[in-house]
């Protein structure tokens, strides 16, 4: 997250985009590169996918399209839902405890560098927040429900569950170190995506450990299961800060999308001190944007998730 000089006041459209983008771009997968990203979304946008092409003999002179095999065109809608953060402090406490040769007397509104220290603090939260509602928003790992903690948008989860996954494997119990490798060696790639370079694995750093803990058991050499486990019969393992535990995805980084508006003119951040505009002796950090995720192409996707 970039560092930056934070006054009082509010910032809309590109003023606003140094602090908004410094929180939403932060987030783990998104800061990686780990899913495609589109910084100028404005409720919704069309994902265009191709599908089909073949060729054929060439034995005449006559432009003739394939018996099988031919080009189609079509679509994923991404939506974003409208997000926002509202947060204050209360300017008395900051007197009693945030470097007080700064705040002389009763009517001292936050110190500058207080006010940039707030800024980067949510600007870090709502980082946090971004990256679990991108993975699992509407999204309960437990069961596989579109329900859970967190509930800002509909995460790459939801959507998968919402889709028909090239395969899906569904299991009932909790993924450990003794059956993480059967779970793995379980889930057909599909063909489309199979050894390509750019198909990634994802899975959370819990299962990584685990992942890791069941190589080293079965590795003659234990100490070489750390560089066995960076990788799964060839496919780079990611772990995004925001994965679920128990779901391990295979995918291509432009199969998964997340939307945001930040290059539009619909964006707002804020930093007020209301003693004197309301009499209310508090600080407020407030921030308005937008965020979504979908995925383009089911077919290209296998997933193993727990369903209860």
């Amino acid at each position: 997250m970039a560092n930056a000089t934070v006054a009082v006041g509010t910032y809309r459209g590109e003023a606003a985009r140094p602090y908004v983008a410094a929180a939403v771009l932060s987030a783990d997968t998104i800061a990686n590169g780990y899913v495609s990203v589109l910084e100028n979304v404005h409720s919704k946008i069309v994902l265009r996918k191709f599908s089909g092409a073949a060729i054929q003999l060439n034995d005449d002179c006559a432009f003739t399209t394939p018996d099988s095999g031919q080009l189609t065109l079509g679509e994923a809608v991404l939506e974003t839902a409208a997000l926002k953060v509202n947060e204050q402090v209360c300017n008395e406490n900051l007197r009693a405890t945030w470097e007080g040769t700064q705040m002389r007397g009763q009517n001292s509104p936050a110190p500058a560098d207080f006010t940039t220290y707030t800024a980067q603090y949510v600007a870090a939260k709502v980082a946090e927040s971004v990256e679990r509602n991108l993975w699992q928003g509407k999204y309960d790992s437990t069961d596989g429900s579109t329900t859970g903690t967190y509930n800002s948008f509909e995460g790459i989860m939801n959507k998968i569950v919402a889709a028909t996954p090239g395969e899906e494997d569904l299991v009932d119990d909790a993924t450990t170190a003794a059956n993480i490798l059967a779970r793995l060696n379980g889930l057909a790639i599909p063909a489309v995506i199979a050894g390509d370079p750019e198909t990634k694995l994802f899975m959370s750093r819990a299962m990584k450990q685990l992942y890791y803990e069941a190589i080293a058991g079965t590795a003659e050499l234990t100490y070489l299961a750390e560089g066995m486990a960076q990788n799964y019969k060839g496919y780079q393992i990611i772990t995004p800060a925001g994965m679920p535990d128990d779901s391990f995805v295979f995918a291509r980084k432009d199969n998964l999308y997340f939307g945001t508006d930040l290059l539009t003119d619909h964006i707002n951040a804020s930093i007020l001190n209301l003693r004197d505009v309301t009499g209310e002796d508090v600080t407020r950090v407030i921030m308005q944007f937008s965020g979504g995720c979908q995925i383009v192409d089911e077919a290209a996707i296998a997933v193993c998730r727990r369903q209860s």
